[in-house]
This record gives structure tokens, C-alpha cells and sequence, in this order.
């Protein structure tokens, strides 16, 4: 029993290293509300979609 503990603790313990995602995403966690994150994804998702109807409409047919 108390091997496999050790084991456990080894494999799964505190120490193990994040992802570089995970960690990018903690230091910007602390510096950055989710309302902040909630406003740049609308942002940028509506930029998209205003730069697409934009181009549909002044985008000349195939002759």
C-alpha cells in the first residue's frame, strides 16, 4: 500500500510541470478579468464578421 502511495504522489504530485499553454494562461488569468476576455473575443469575432460582409459586398464576380 504504501509504494503505490509513493508511486501515486510521484506520477500525479505537485511537481509535475504544466503545459506552457497552462502556465501562459495562469499569468494572464491574474493580470486579466474575464469580462476583459469576454470583450476582446466578441471584439475580435464581430471584426471578422464586418471584414467578411465587407468584402463579399465590394468583391468583384469572376468574368
Amino acid at each position: 500500500m504504501e509504494q503505490a502511495k509513493e508511486r501515486s504522489e510521484k506520477d500525479f504530485g505537485t511537481d509535475q510541470k504544466l503545459p506552457r499553454r497552462y502556465r501562459l494562461y495562469d499569468k494572464i488569468k491574474e493580470n486579466v478579468s474575464l469580462r476583459t476576455v469576454d470583450a476582446v473575443i466578441i471584439g475580435v469575432s464581430a471584426l471578422i464578421v464586418i471584414l467578411l460582409i465587407v468584402g463579399i459586398a465590394t468583391g468583384k464576380p469572376p468574368q
